[in-house]
């Protein structure tokens, strides 16, 4: 590894996703991520969803296919168990300094190749005791003979506060108590629907305290959910569809800071986030 660059596999499980049922929609993710206390902070096959992937890019709708898995939502009879799913096949990975970089092929359930992604990952030491830092970017454009991808969620079919898909940071089963801020106020309430620039997930997992901050480049609506499961994610198709094409790809990119402990204030994670490496602004906006 290079200097300023932590252990990857030591924090990161980088799995293909290979073998999930295809139910699942079978996909790349990120799990474990631990924080470097050795904290769990992701879930994968978890029992109350058990198509949640750890730490992972996926969409309940890409031109009719679930990428999501499990139901998929519809505005006649809601959400049903369709054979709408497709999975997504890694090639040419390879490691860097401090993460990964590859391509993503995105099939549809009969196997039509309908999109490709490039995708990197990168973790970063920073300089606050017990903090690391992480960084996902993807670029998503049509493949082959595809000219456009139209993608959905549930919420533009009719399920009132479902934008959920991109990319989403799903938390385990035994997180308990977790606060949330960010720059439209303190709370899931607050937070669910903003385009905050930054979000904070402050919980105790596996009894032990630790703390996500996530920052976003491309100023979506949040997605944020504590009751049930906890997890969140940037919303791309949040109230309308996301259309795709070879002039207008689909960019995602998700910074995080990984914090043994709890956060009690919006400045600590701010004080947190401005330190992350891979940020292009010295300090994230206060303000959506």
């Amino acid at each position: 590894m290079s200097r300023g660059a932590p252990d990857f596999d030591a924090l990161v499980g980088h799995r293909s996703g290979r073998g999930l049922p295809p139910s699942n929609s079978p996909r790349p993710y990120l799990h474990p991520v631990r924080s470097l206390a050795g904290t769990t902070l992701t879930a994968a096959g978890s029992e109350d969803h058990p198509h949640h992937a750890g730490l992972s890019i996926a969409f309940s709708d890409v031109n009719g296919t679930n990428f999501w898995g499990g139901s998929t939502y519809t505005s006649t009879h809601g959400p049903a168990m369709l054979s709408n799913h497709g999975w997504q096949e890694p090639s040419g990975w390879s490691r860097t300094a401090g993460g990964a970089d590859g391509s993503v092929t995105w099939f549809s359930g009969q196997g039509m190749e309908l999109a490709t992604e490039h995708r990197s990952i990168r973790c970063f030491r920073h300089p606050a005791p017990g903090t690391w830092s992480l960084s996902i970017r993807s670029a998503l454009l049509p493949a082959g003979g595809v000219a456009q991808l139209e993608v959905s969620s549930s919420a533009v079919k009719g399920r009132v506060g479902a934008g959920y898909g991109g990319i989403f940071w799903r938390f385990p089963e035994d997180c308990a108590g977790p606060r949330v801020f960010s720059a439209s106020g303190d709370g899931v309430a607050a937070a669910h629907g903003s385009q905050s620039p930054w979000l904070a997930i402050s919980t105790t997992s596996g009894g032990s305290p630790a703390s996500v901050v996530l920052a976003q480049e491309n100023n979506r609506p949040w997605f944020v959910r504590t009751d049930g499961y906890l997890g969140a994610g940037p919303a791309v198709a949040w109230s309308e569809k996301a259309v795709v094409n070879a002039a207008n790809p689909l960019v995602q990119a998700l910074h995080a800071v990984i914090h043994d402990g709890h956060l009690s204030a919006p400045s600590q994670a701010l004080e947190l986030l401005e330190q992350h490496p891979d940020l292009q602004t010295s300090r994230p906006d206060r303000t959506p």
